[in-house]
């Protein structure tokens, strides 16, 4: 009996443990899978969703998106991919808006043309739609691919760009994304340490994931890179940094989920051999090297000639000692926009070379419609360049000045090509480019004065004028405030040493008619000549110090009306207090207009930096 109870009593715990087990088998199923939702950071609960990318984002997994760098391209027409295969691989198109935003800001779609213009320092490269070679400096070269026309958007194939730039362009077909990467840039990697990863789409363990990756994958690194979703709170960020999965995702995972990080720089090793274009990869973000013969500042006056005759004229009197550049108006655009008229002559480019001045004609537009109707016209733009190159042949030119202002935000591009089509010629002869510009205000942005800089040796920025003839209200025209604005904003595009300072050598004179407060512009006057204006009437000059000039105001009867006449007077002490504004910025140096208005105290005072 006693050894009958014994049994019993090790079958009912035999079986009481297997209850005990089971629960705790039960509890472990049904609690294990909630104890993941919390994470080690700071026990905040985290998310479990997998969220696909398209998905998260609201995209059509039909339209290919851009990663360049590890930046998402949103705001951009996204690439093209052909549905057939080319050589093993899909075949890509970049748009060429991407290229001239973030590449290279000389990619030029010419509208009229139907080319898509790229350009060096000394080669101008040409593509067009069904066209199977591309033209350099007007040679044909073979290429692999066309560019493509497509609803009137420019699509760039990848045998062209990565041909052209230190790019790699690959395909990754799973989330249908075109990654563009920078060759020979620093770039940081990592591998993944745990048996699997969670790539979030924002950097806290709240984000829904985005994919995983495994032990052993490379991801490459974004350090200190903001992403392009809200980044977690409460510290957590700090714990994730930002990266591109192998196949080309870009989220955040754990830092501790990551070894053997390391920094290298991405080469051409692996790129698919592509036809070869260039002898060397393109860079126009740089500043090549100024065409000019002397290492001093540069002095220069403008010369009025509207006419032949008129050279000789300007050549009975010679030019001051310190003056090492004169540019005399010798092109402007024919009123068709077709051609050049000039009223060039050799003797005087011999003239000034004989006093050791160089000779940069300045080319102009005289009417709003002039520059627009050659820049937009590529057969114009070809026949302006061949008159020019030529003259600086014929001539002995050492440089040329191009000044072309009534231009409209879809014309401001057009002025670009101008330049660069014209820069190749000029840089392999030797002669100087650069062009004037006005100050820097935001409705004249479209114009791409850092462009310019770029493009030509000098850039001459026009300190004046401040109030226009046809202001309505009287003002100073070129105080000091105006130009140091003028000469500070400049700088933000233009550096020092290729920015060179508009000085003006007349005034403008202002009427007011009293009875009725009208205001108009009555005269622009040489500084003498303004001056016996004023002083025959009686004036009290008085020297503003915030404008830096003399003002002066007189009262007249004409013609039945009391009249105020006002002028804010250029002489050589504004002209001495503008200089300080050229030497505190170490600028490349000065150029007036216009050598009809100078007087002897304005070169007193120039003749002392120069």
């Amino acid at each position: 009996m006693k050894n009958l109870s014994v049994q019993k009593l090790f079958i009912t715990l035999f079986f009481t443990l297997l209850l005990i087990v089971g629960a705790v088998v039960l509890v472990v199923q049904v609690i294990a899978p909630r104890i993941g939702e919390f994470s080690a950071v700071a026990g905040i609960r985290a998310n479990t969703n997998v969220v696909d990318f398209h998905t998260h984002y609201s995209l059509d997994s039909d339209v290919p998106q851009l990663i360049f760098d590890g930046r998402w391209m949103r705001d951009i027409v996204p690439p093209l991919v052909s549905r057939f295969i080319v050589g093993g691989e899909p075949h890509v198109f970049l748009h060429a808006d991407f290229l001239r935003e973030y590449v290279d800001p000389f990619v030029f779609w010419d509208e009229g043309a139907r080319v898509l213009f790229v350009s060096t320092l000394y080669e101008m490269l040409e593509f067009a739609p069904r066209m199977e070679y591309v033209l350099v400096n007007g040679s044909p070269r073979p290429i692999d691919d066309e560019i493509m026309l497509r609803d009137g958007e420019v699509f760039v194939p990848v045998s062209i760009v990565e041909g052209l730039y230190a790019l790699r362009v690959e395909f990754e077909a799973e989330y249908n994304l075109v990654v563009v990467t920078t060759l020979y840039e620093p770039q940081s990697v990592a591998y993944v340490s745990v048996g699997q990863a969670e790539v979030r789409h924002w950097a806290s363990s709240r984000s829904p994931i985005l994919t995983r990756v495994f032990r052993g994958d490379e991801v490459v690194l974004y350090i200190g890179e903001g992403g392009d979703e809200y980044l977690g709170g409460n510290g957590e960020s700090a714990d994730f940094v930002r990266v591109r999965t192998p196949q080309g995702l870009l989220g955040y995972v754990l830092i501790s989920s990551l070894e053997n990080m390391s920094t290298s720089i991405p080469t051409s090793v692996g790129v698919p051999v592509r036809n070869t274009i260039l002898d060397g990869f393109i860079d126009n973000t740089v500043y090549h090297p100024r065409v000019w013969q002397g290492d001093e500042d540069i002095n220069l006056i403008w010369e009025l000639i509207y006419h032949p005759d008129a050279n000789r004229v300007a050549m009975q009197t010679p030019l001051h000692d310190s003056i090492n550049v004169v540019s005399p108006t010798w092109f402007r655009i024919d009123p068709e926009g077709t051609h050049l008229n000039s009223v060039a002559i050799r003797e005087y480019v011999d003239w000034a070379h004989e006093q050791g001045v160089l000779v940069w004609p300045l080319v102009f537009d005289v009417w709003y419609t002039q520059s627009r109707l050659m820049l937009t016209d590529r057969a114009a733009r070809r026949v302006a360049i061949e008159q020019l190159t030529e003259a600086v042949d014929l001539l002995n030119l050492d440089g040329l000045n191009i000044d072309f202002e009534h231009l409209t935000a879809n014309e401001g591009p057009y002025k670009i090509q101008f330049l660069r089509e014209l820069a190749i010629p000029m840089r392999q002869r030797g002669a100087v480019l650069s062009a004037a510009v006005k100050v820097p205000i935001p409705a004249t942005a479209f114009y791409r004065r850092d462009l310019i800089g770029k493009t030509v040796d000098f850039v001459m920025v026009m300190t004046y004028d401040e109030h226009w003839a046809t202001s309505p209200v009287a003002g100073p025209n070129a105080s000091l405030p105006f130009v140091r604005r003028g000469v500070s904003n400049m700088l933000l595009e233009v550096p020092a040493e290729r920015l060179i300072m508009g000085l003006p050598f007349y005034n403008r004179i202002w009427r007011e008619v009293v009875a009725t407060g009208e205001v108009s512009h009555y005269r622009a006057l040489g500084t003498n000549t303004t001056r016996r204006f004023f002083e025959e009437r009686g004036v009290e000059w008085v020297w503003d110090f915030e404008i830096g000039s003399y003002y002066g105001e007189v009262v007249s009867f004409e013609d039945g009306e009391i009249v105020n006449f006002r002028v804010w007077l250029e002489c050589g002490r504004s002209i001495g207090e503008k200089m300080h504004i050229f030497y505190d910025n170490n600028l490349a140096g000065v150029a007036s207009w216009s050598r009809i208005h100078a007087i002897d105290e304005f070169w007193e005072v120039i003749g002392r930096y120069f």
